[in-house]
């Protein structure tokens, strides 16, 4: 449990400072380790899973105070895309390869109903080429991140017995 909300910490304030060296209209580099983060922790907290969304909540409550301004919208669907990483890690089981898929699917996940959520309250009008690119803008480098940081708590996890799902 302490390795998970080291690791989510960590991630969202590593989100806020890649944020500032990152332009915003970047096509490759846009940072959700917030995201990864849920992806990283779900092995250590598959036992605990009520904790696990009470962590993903307090992330998205955060994320929302902190990066967009708005109450709760990310707080729910923080809590939907942890509901989601669940279900994957059911169907894939946890090494490299598997937590680059699941970042993959996560971000996918997140990105498309973000983007419907916005479509739907009427700030942005629907387009499949901003869908994509929102898509698309987000996935290198927060898989890159995925697989260092799966490498460290790996490592972690062996060295200290941690307990975790594989």
């Amino acid at each position: 449990m302490q390795l998970a909300i080291i690791i989510t910490i960590f991630s969202f304030f590593l989100e806020s400072i890649v944020s500032n060296f990152v332009s915003i209209n970047s096509q490759l580099f846009l940072p959700l380790f917030s995201i990864v983060a849920l992806v990283i922790i779900y092995p250590y907290l598959k036992k605990e899973r009520s904790s696990y969304f009470k962590i993903a909540a307090v992330l998205g409550f955060f994320y929302d105070v902190v990066y967009t301004d708005t109450l709760i919208v990310n707080l729910i669907l923080f809590v939907f895309t942890a509901y989601f990483i669940e279900k994957i890690n059911y169907a894939l089981s946890n090494n490299y390869f598997n937590v680059a898929i699941i970042t993959g699917l996560a971000i996918t996940f997140y990105r498309v109903i973000t983007f419907l959520v916005l479509v739907i309250i009427g700030y942005l009008p629907f387009s499949w080429y901003a869908l994509f690119l929102g898509i698309t803008s987000s996935l290198l480098l927060n898989m890159i991140y995925a697989i260092i940081l799966y490498t460290i708590t790996d490592f972690l996890s062996q060295k200290y017995h941690i307990t975790k799902i594989d």
